[in-house]
């Protein structure tokens, strides 16, 4: 459900495009850091000197997921955990979901579907007037993947005015991409901003994905990608993420994926 906002990415390899699930997400009026520190916040290089393309996805720990239900496929993302556990949003698992397939890319750029032997959603999960309360879920994989872990991010709250990124596999153009954003809202339950058409934006399809600092130059996750108030992405859209430091989340993931690292 949530994508970041055309233009205003560090951009990687093309994914499979697939039907989407819906919402968005924000940005505001800081500067945009340089495609390098963006794609560098997670690991990643430029494919060409000041470029906006990140190379190796299978270096990410983003994932996508392409998740069958009663009612069709949907694609959203993710954040590898564990070798074997995806952190992702409740909301990507409805009722009816009966087959996950998480992305491994091979050398020559080709992807193929590993396959979930299990998911979690969180017991407290439920949509509110204002947000979707408790939007995580763990998956399980029948295989460990090599992608690097991002460890969860719980010795540093985060607080209005900080500065994040946020990554996903979403619209428009369903390839890896990261953003970055400033924090304006924080309580126990989301973190999030109002999207001003500056900095970045998330979008459909980036849903599940994460919200993320750096700590000692690695990226360590604050926040899952969760809902938005305008159907396009664009001007005003109001992007929350679930709270992934929030006590009821976090003790989710804790009992899901004791581990996980936790910085």
């Amino acid at each position: 459900m949530n994508r970041i906002g055309k233009g205003v990415m560090a951009t990687v390899a093309a994914a499979a495009a697939a039907v989407l699930l819906a919402a968005c997400g924000g940005g505001d009026d800081a500067s945009l850091p340089s495609a390098e520190s963006m794609c560098g916040s997670m690991g990643l290089q430029p494919k060409v000197l000041n470029g906006a393309n990140c190379g190796t996805p299978e270096r990410s720990s983003v994932i996508l997921l392409n998740v069958s239900t009663s009612s069709g496929t949907a694609v959203c993302s993710g954040t590898l955990i564990t070798p074997t556990k995806i952190l992702t949003a409740a909301h990507c698992l409805p009722g009816g979901t009966r087959r996950v397939l998480a992305g491994l890319w091979r050398g020559d750029g080709t992807v193929v579907g590993v396959p979930a032997s299990r998911w979690a959603v969180h017991p407290q999960y439920q949509r509110s007037t204002n947000a979707l309360l408790n939007d995580a879920a763990v998956i399980v994989l029948q295989q460990a993947l090599p992608n690097p872990t991002m460890p969860v991010l719980v010795s540093q709250p985060s607080s209005p005015g900080q500065p994040i990124y946020v990554a996903g596999w979403g619209a428009p153009g369903f390839d890896l991409a990261v953003g970055f954003a400033t924090l304006t809202t924080v309580n126990e339950t989301s973190i999030g901003y109002t999207y001003s058409g500056e900095l970045s934006n998330t979008c459909s399809g980036d849903s599940g994905g994460p919200a993320y600092r750096t700590v000692g130059g690695q990226p360590a996750l604050i926040g899952i990608t969760s809902s938005g108030t305008v159907v396009d992405c664009g001007k005003g859209d109001g992007s929350l993420f679930t709270n992934a430091q929030g006590p009821s989340v976090i003790n989710f993931i804790r009992a899901q994926a004791p581990e996980a690292a936790y910085l």
